[in-house]
């Protein structure tokens, strides 16, 4: 195993996106906290809930029935699918990995397998078939960043809640492993209009981490991710950059990439 073969990753469209490095970043970014915000959702109670949950209890909180954490060494495979009201379906796979405030995520994008490492030291991207990096530590350009979508998870899970309803069910098998269902129906309220979002999540029972989610939001958008290929032994020079990589900046990167500029909006 070596950090430049580790975590081969596929990306299935039906639908062409053109690339955009920094919406794609902000997009990758909200999807690799999921299961960082609901840990913190989680490990924020304060109180008890009031009623006690059997198995198809429903109770209504602005409390979750259920604690989360995140393993502190692991690796897995992640698949975002999204569909539109339209039919429209995008599909992205990329591998993560975590060893304690070290990170991995590898997927594909401009036609190519891409790295992003996340270290105490600062972010970098790496492109293994060009075999060069992008120090990102220092990156302040934040124009064209689009503003979270009304269906990530984050956003659901910590908007302005009228009422927040969970429903506890009996546990199932995802990938192998058991992991107990819930379902979370989400009132919120942004000025004066009224959605609902309904969750559906499950989580492992050894490892105390979501590794699927359902995501249904008002305006029909559906959202599923799931975590596969779930292991507990990481190679830790999988969070190195490799020697013999060269250093370049990312205009040069896009360059020697051949990526389009940014259409106009």
């Amino acid at each position: 195993m070596n950090g430049t073969n580790q975590f081969p990753a596929k990306t299935q469209r039906r639908k062409e996106v053109r690339p955009n490095f920094l919406m794609w970043t902000r997009r990758k970014t909200l999807l690799t906290s999921f299961s960082v915000a609901l840990i913190t959702i989680s490990c924020a109670q304060n109180q008890k809930v009031a009623t006690e949950t059997n198995s198809n209890e429903t109770v209504v909180s602005s409390t979750p029935p259920f604690q989360t954490k995140e393993p502190e060494r692991y690796r897995a495979t992640r698949t975002i699918t999204t569909v539109n009201a339209a039919g429209e379906t995008v599909v992205t796979k990329n591998r993560v990995a975590r060893d304690g405030e070290l990170r991995r995520d590898e997927t594909e994008m401009w036609q190519r397998r891409v790295v992003y490492l996340y270290l105490p030291q600062g972010k970098f991207l790496l492109v293994p078939d060009e075999k060069v990096f992008v120090d990102l530590t220092k990156t302040d350009d934040t124009s064209g960043i689009d503003e979270e979508s009304e269906s990530s998870p984050d956003r659901l899970l910590h908007t302005d809640p009228i009422a927040t309803t969970y429903q506890q069910f009996a546990t199932e098998t995802v990938n192998g492993r058991t992991a107990r269902k819930y379902r979370i129906v989400v009132n919120s309220s942004t000025g004066t209009n009224v959605s609902v979002n309904e969750t559906l999540i499950w989580i492992d029972e050894a490892l105390h981490m979501p590794i699927k989610s359902e995501t249904i939001s008002g305006d029909g958008k559906r959202v599923t991710m799931e975590l596969s290929e779930i292991g507990l032994d990481v190679d830790r020079s999988v969070f190195q950059v490799p020697e013999g990589y060269e250093k370049i900046a990312m205009p040069g990167l896009l360059q020697r990439l051949k990526v389009p500029p940014k259409e106009p909006t």
